[in-house]
């Protein structure tokens, strides 16, 4: 069965995409640019400086604005285990390092949003590639989680995040995307896939 976990980039960059108002209660008043108007699910970093990322290097939904050349990260964890403080600092939070002789950033997605990249890559600006034009990635970024893992946080300790990471809750995304029906037809479009072709069944 397809889980939310499966298909969670590709549905809030559709998400974004269809609705003014997630639009707004995602970036607004985070961010003082004109809002994003293209949202690319699972956009690979660009080379820094000397070292490359690795494929898993990915801004999990890119907010890209071609007028200013900014991408907005948006990093998107909709599970639910091994997500409290402690653990989520022990897996996301530590200082990025190389491989490959030095060639490489080794690390984790939200290590590097929150700039704890490797020496080669102090001082570089992080950028993106869409479509033939490069987008700086800003600072500011955002985190969306599941609602019972951001309470824990709220009841007990958060993550130890930069004030350059803005978190939110998917459910309150979905609420001002709209009505049950709204949000069920909006799956319904992504998953609909013609497995017939997909898996070459025909003679």
């Amino acid at each position: 069965m397809i889980q939310l976990s499966h298909i969670g980039e590709t549905l809030l960059a559709q998400m974004l995409s269809d609705s003014e108002s997630v639009r707004n209660s995602l970036f607004g008043g985070f961010v003082s640019s004109s809002q994003p108007n293209t949202f690319v699910p699972e956009l690979r970093l660009n080379k820094c400086g000397a070292v490359d990322f690795d494929g898993v290097h990915k801004i999990d939904v890119a907010a890209l604005c071609p007028e200013t050349g900014i991408c907005y990260p948006i990093e998107v964890k909709m599970g639910f285990d091994r997500l409290g403080r402690n653990e989520f600092e022990k897996r996301f939070l530590g200082e990025c390092g190389t491989s490959h002789g030095n060639t490489r950033v080794k690390g984790s997605m939200i290590s590097i949003l929150e700039g704890k990249l490797p020496q080669p890559c102090k001082g570089q600006v992080l950028t993106v590639s869409w479509q033939g034009q490069q987008f700086t990635v800003s600072p500011l970024w955002v985190l969306v989680a599941r609602k019972s893992v951001t309470k824990k946080w709220k009841a007990s300790k958060a993550p130890r995040l930069s004030s350059n990471c803005h978190v939110i809750d998917f459910e309150h995304l979905v609420e001002v995307y709209g009505s049950a029906h709204e949000f069920n037809l909006l799956v319904g479009r992504l998953i609909n896939v013609d497995f017939f072709t997909k898996w070459q069944c025909g003679t």
